[in-house]
């Protein structure tokens, strides 16, 4: 394969003169103008952070620069040696045998060229001079070629002594050691990728373009010139769709890297050749060389003028990628970004920019804003933060660009908006889909990516080296939409001071945006005054109560699947008190053998939320649909169907959020669920341990069907009414400082089995590999024949600090005006708070509210056509509060709450 590899690579060179015979059109630079990078030595000439960038960009870049162009030529490999994403997903140290969970092996090519260390020992691998083996293996093409390559260096060089035991381990040939078990560490194939390429070669264009940028010295332009024009030479043949290893496993398509990666990294080469183009145009050195290397290696194009260099960088990285798209197709609408750069930087005409950049646009925001993408604080986000980068990129050298983007293309108003109007506790997002991991707080807005200048050659290509300001672009749509939020975002990302803003290296008089900032923050303040929010088109509603430390947020997910969605439907998640209490179990530990290894699958299954599973079958990827929505004072509740996402008659959840007091409130939670003969319930907390009242708890058979469930225990017929209690563990030690937090959970399901199951998960990220076990509540009910069984799931749930503010929870009947007892479908509770008040809660059946339009709760405490009634009574037996969702009265003794049609929401208070 080595081989026919090197003959493709050869052919590829042959094939790239055809390519490379296309029209020249560009003729300067474009988003690196002359009066840009004239802005930004002004700005390092006067500003004291600014100068500081420069100083440590030219520090990093010496490096580069002091290398001879013919050792900077070598750095850059052909397609010829395999290239790896992991050295093992979900290996160990061939040392300590501790887990190495995947990329936690680190690459410092400076330092230790072709090695990578493990870190658990500090150790050094492979142990044998892969370079000496690599050198002597270069065909006259300078492509490395395994058959010509000398094994006698194959050794581990710390014991060179044939007979010594150690003399072979810790070896790679470049298709990774083996040993003794058959198990593999693909050394040199990952160093490839997360040494070689992305820092010496990647790091090096990256660092010696923004130093030529801030300098003006042509030398870091030259050098700079020499690493792209020999990626260009062997760009096209690397393929990592066909090279390449992926968690062990068959890959994707990339180019050097994967797909993703390969995408961010040839736009930042792109971006980076504009930087330098303007002084390559009349660096004769550098033609000199690259002719003479051509020659010496038998290169079809010959480099014997700027236009044939030109033609080399923009057909082998620039065009190629056109041509090739799938190498770097990404999460939308990452790949359109490159693509609409490389037309601009190749100076295609201004409708081909538009013919990319509106469609884009368009799909960019057509879900409220974003993308529809799921994955809400990771893929939802990244390519939106990317967007904000290009929207920036551009605004940079023209003023006018956003207000123009605004124009066409409406909907962005929304697009950073919806980052704000989703997170929860002002540290919190709802982590439906690939994002996050259990429990895990993120107290940043995700919204954008704060990137600042940097000197690091080797760091994610979140931009480039010089990014634009995303400070002031949130500056920018604040005056566009008069959006405080964008002001108070901007601040708190830079650790809510002005200090430094807006860091931008192309922009003018930083102290009067940083008074115009004081004067809003000191005028608006830093807490975002978030209501209650359902993104309908996205399919996540978000129930909100309290201010400060005394923050609730309730929210819903009432769709499944999706890009890097779950099989979530219906799922219910809860902050409250700091904490994260109804955790989503977060983005799936693919490092435990890649994403389609059963621990991967299960953070994926219906079974592993908090929602009900029909049939012990996954959900259908499919949207549900808000039916009632309420957002009052004191009560603040969603319903919402999606009977395709479960394949059933009825799949419907309503949730309420009722306020005890400024800083309490209770869940109530109503799921109704018609089809199919096997209905089961989940629901989990934070890290705690659990316990029950009312259950008679046995031994029972684990869930089974893929899912990662152990030490089922059940009742099989409790009465309805037990109580789960969870005694909240602050494991990560989120809080400020200890505190005594539970989580007590009623159930009134009738006909019910009922107990409590461990549910696996790692405490923590995808590169992390501490395993655990969390206790969580399960109710199932079943029937057989033909008959579909029809469930409705009752439970209310109580976040607490120090002490509960329930005394007890009970259900009561609910009947119509003639007495008549109405079905299980219809719920009414009473709850009996600490205080000695009492609410009575009515939930209706929709489905069956034509058949009967009042309803009265036991003992007439309520009488309502509503669909949605919540009435406090104090120890008087007064009524302090009343809540109704779409109705037009309710009577609770001699109180009437009169409305004269259905109103969504009608509401009293007494005080």
């Amino acid at each position: 394969m080595a081989r026919s590899l090197s003959a493709a690579c050869i052919a590829v060179f042959v094939t790239l003169s055809a390519v490379h015979a296309q029209e020249l059109r560009k003729d300067h630079s474009i988003l690196y103008t002359t009066d840009v990078i004239a802005r930004v030595r002004e700005n390092v000439s006067a500003q004291p952070w600014a100068a500081q960038i420069r100083d440590r960009v030219v520090e990093e870049a010496a490096f580069w620069k002091d290398m001879s162009d013919d050792d900077l030529w070598k750095l850059m490999f052909g397609p010829t040696l395999e290239r790896s994403w992991m050295v093992w997903s979900n290996g160990y140290s061939p040392i300590t045998g501790k887990p190495v969970p995947m990329y936690t092996w680190q690459a410092e090519t400076k330092e230790h060229p072709w090695k990578l260390q493990d870190p658990t020992s500090g150790e050094w691998f492979p142990k044998n001079d892969f370079k000496a083996f690599y050198d002597s293996g270069l065909d006259e093409h300078g492509i490395f070629d395994p058959a010509r390559a000398n094994r006698d260096l194959l050794f581990n060089t710390e014991h060179p002594d044939p007979n010594d035991p150690l003399h072979r381990f810790g070896v790679d040939d470049g298709t990774g050691y083996v040993n003794e078990k058959g198990e593999k560490w693909r050394f040199i194939a990952a160093y490839l990728i997360y040494g070689q390429w992305k820092q010496s070669v990647v790091g090096g264009i990256r660092i010696l373009s923004a130093a030529y940028v801030l300098t003006g010295d042509p030398v870091y332009a030259h050098k700079a010139g020499v690493l792209l024009d020999r990626v260009a030479d062997i760009y096209p043949s690397m393929n990592f769709g066909k090279q390449g290893v992926m968690y062990e496993g068959p890959p994707s398509a990339g180019y050097v890297s994967t797909w993703h990666d390969a995408c961010e990294e040839t736009r930042e080469m792109v971006m980076a050749y504009d930087m330098v183009f303007e002084a390559l145009r009349s660096d004769q050195d550098l033609i000199a060389f690259l002719s003479k290397k051509a020659s010496e290696v038998g290169l079809q194009n010959p480099k014997a003028s700027f236009a044939d260099i030109q033609r080399n960088i923009e057909g082998g990285i620039l065009r190629d990628a056109l041509l090739n798209q799938d190498r770097i197709h990404s999460n939308y609408p990452r790949t359109e970004i490159t693509k609409a750069i490389i037309t601009s930087v190749l100076q295609e005409p201004d409708e081909a920019f538009w013919t990319i950049v509106d469609p884009m646009l368009d799909k960019a925001t057509a879900v409220d804003g974003v993308t529809g993408e799921k994955g809400l604080a990771g893929y939802s986000c990244f390519t939106i933060a990317g967007l904000a980068s290009f929207l920036a990129e551009y605004s940079k050298s023209d003023s006018t660009f956003l207000p123009r983007v605004l124009d066409r293309q409406p909907r962005l108003r929304d697009t950073y908006r919806f980052f704000i109007d989703t997170m929860c506790l002002q540290r919190y997002y709802p982590l439906s889909g690939d994002c996050g991991h259990f429990a895990a707080s993120i107290p940043t807005y995700v919204g954008i990516n704060f990137l600042k200048p940097s000197a690091d050659a080797k760091g994610w290509p979140n931009w480039t080296l010089l990014p634009p300001s995303n400070y002031r672009l949130l500056w920018d749509l604040y005056k566009a939409t008069g959006d405080v939020a964008y002001v108070q975002t901007l601040y708190r990302a830079n650790d809510s001071k002005i200090d430094g803003l807006p860091y931008d290296f192309y922009g003018n008089d930083p102290a009067q945006f940083q008074r115009d900032v004081a004067v809003v923050i000191d005028r608006e303040g830093t807490q975002y005054a978030l209501p209650s929010v359902n993104k309908q088109q996205w399919h996540l509603g978000i129930l909100r109560s309290g201010r400060g430390a005394n923050e609730r947020a309730l929210w819903l997910d009432y769709d499944a699947g999706g890009g890097h969605g779950h099989k979530d439907g219906m799922n219910l998640g809860l902050f409250a008190y700091g904490l994260d209490l109804m955790p989503e179990l977060g983005y799936p530990p693919v490092q435990f053998g890649g994403w389609d290894s059963p621990r991967a699958r299960w953070y994926t299954m219906t079974a592993a939320h908090n929602t009900v599973l029909v049939d012990n079958q996954n959900q259908a990827v499919a949207n549900g649909a808000t039916t009632l929505w309420l957002d009052g004072r004191h009560v603040h509740g969603i319903r919402a169907t999606g009977e395709a996402i479960a394949q059933a008659e009825r799949y419907e959840r309503t949730a309420l959020l009722i306020d005890v007091d400024e800083s309490r409130s209770y869940v109530v939670d109503v799921f109704r669920v018609r089809g199919g003969h096997n209905h089961t319930k989940f629901q989990q907390s934070h890290f705690g341990a659990l316990t029950t009242t009312g259950l008679n708890l046995a031994p029972a058979e684990d869930f089974g069907a893929g899912t990662q469930l152990r030490n089922t225990q059940l009742d099989p017929a409790p009465q309805p009414g037990w109580k789960a209690e969870w005694a909240i563990e602050d494991r990560y030690k989120l809080l400020p400082e200890p505190a005594k937090l539970g989580v007590s959970y009623w159930d009134f399901t009738t006909g019910a089995a009922a107990g409590t199951v461990e549910g696996w998960i790692v405490t923590g990220s995808y590169n992390e590999s501490q395993e655990d076990w969390i206790p969580r509540v399960m109710v199932r009910r079943q029937n057989e024949g033909d008959v579909p069984l029809e469930s409705t799931f009752v439970a209310v749930t109580e976040p607490w600090k120090d002490a509960s503010c329930i005394q007890s929870v009970r259900r009561v009947e609910a009947n119509a005006p003639d007495g008549t007892l109405l079905g299980d479908t219809e719920v009414a509770l009473e709850v009996q708070l600490a205080d000695g008040s009492r609410d009575c809660i009515l939930v209706r059946d929709v489905d069956r509210k034509q058949n009967q339009s009042d309803a009265v709760s036991s003992g007439g405490a309520i009488a309502t056509d509503a669909e949605v009634a919540v009435v406090r009574i104090d120890t008087n037996g007064v009524v302090t509060r009343a809540t109704t969702g779409n109705g037009s009265k309710c009577v609770s003794g001699t109180f009437t709450l009169q409305q004269g049609a259905a109103k969504m929401i009608a509401e009293y208070d007494s005080n």
